[in-house]
């Protein structure tokens, strides 16, 4: 007992000579630390490509007015379920993410080194030009958000949260464990729509005015909506045409419910 004491001191004085504190922290969970940061600026002209490939962590996409992509990624151990030793001033090197850039796409990729246990994370905040197309983004656990962006879009992720907002054009969402919310305006008479998520729920917004082919499949669950589908709902399946139905949405919940909602119009 005496040598675990003595060998644990002599690790925390070796720490402390390190200028590196070791602090217990009861409320450490769900954090994540140390943090280390990457940061690059690609120029990229509006209907280019952005391919991410993640593997923990969120990722945040925005479009904006500039011709250019800037890339922000955070990296981190997720702190221990139970209260733990944490020790300041501790830092890693920033997160391995790989950059390629060819003109007209870019492509990221976060390294299988340094953060690759289950407890690692590297989160992304992306700006993109507003007209951009999403070739794939992949994640394997977190959220990831979309907005402000026309163009197509590929979304792959194991578990979490898929929320789109203000986004245009063609789009396919699939998902393991979670929940998808894609608010869809202007739909195009080419534009196709596909959201699969296995086990979790999908709420899609569309404009009252929408002109789509519409198949929603909850075998599960149950389908619901605020516009009007012509038949008696909540149902499993529907199938139905909203206004001229020329452009196409499919959605699919295997294990939850879908919910079709209309956009409120501002004025």
């Amino acid at each position: 007992m005496r040598k675990t004491v003595f060998a644990f001191l002599s690790t925390i004085m070796l720490l402390s000579s390190a200028c590196v504190i070791a602090v217990v922290d009861p409320n450490s969970r769900g954090q994540y630390w140390p943090k280390s940061e990457f940061h690059k600026s690609l120029d990229l002209k509006p209907g280019g490509a952005v391919a991410l490939e993640n593997m923990n962590g969120d990722i945040e996409i925005s479009g904006w007015e500039n011709e250019r992509v800037e890339i922000s990624a955070e990296g981190g151990l997720e702190s221990p379920p139970a209260a733990g030793i944490h020790f300041l001033g501790w830092r890693y090197s920033p997160p391995d993410v790989r950059v390629q850039s060819t003109g007209d796409s870019v492509r990221i990729r976060t390294r299988e080194s340094g953060y690759e246990d289950e407890r690692g994370a590297v989160h992304y905040v992306l700006n993109v030009p507003h007209s951009v197309n999403l070739d794939s983004v992949r994640n394997g656990r977190g959220r990831i958000a979309i907005s402000d962006i026309y163009g197509r879009s590929l979304l792959d992720a194991d578990e979490g949260e898929v929320k789109i907002s203000n986004y245009s054009g063609s789009l396919d969402v699939r998902l393991g464990k979670g929940a998808v919310e894609a608010e869809i305006l202007d739909l195009r008479p080419k534009d196709s729509v596909r959201i699969k998520v296995e086990r979790g729920d999908i709420v899609l917004l569309l404009e009252p005015s929408v002109a789509a082919q519409l198949i929603a499949d909850a075998p599960a669950g149950n389908v619901f909506s605020e516009l009007e589908l012509g038949q008696t709902l909540p149902a499993k399946k529907v199938s139905a045409k909203l206004g001229d139905g020329q452009a196409s949405i499919e959605l699919t919940a295997v294990q939850g419910d879908i919910r079709i909602r209309k956009v409120e119009e501002t004025q």
